[in-house]
């Protein structure tokens, strides 16, 4: 597989990973009856999303610097 490929799998697989949390979350919080299930699902569903794309940036940013750094010397 292409560096690419791998690339997107990871995204693939974090946005994966925070949909599905954020999804459960929701459907918790419907269990208390503040809101409709499925809206409790979907607004989940998002901000788990927004959620994963924002630790997979840190992630991606924090292997960026450690690789400047090991160049450098």
């Amino acid at each position: 597989m292409s560096d690419d490929s791998k690339e997107f799998m990871r995204w693939v697989d974090a946005l994966a990973k925070g949909i599905l949390a954020g999804a459960a979350v929701g459907y918790l919080l419907s269990l208390t009856d503040l809101m409709p299930p499925a809206k409790a699902v979907v607004l989940g569903g998002l901000a788990g999303s927004l959620a994963s794309i924002t630790f997979k940036n840190r992630q991606d940013d924090k292997k960026e610097k450690g690789n400047k750094k090991g160049q450098d010397k």
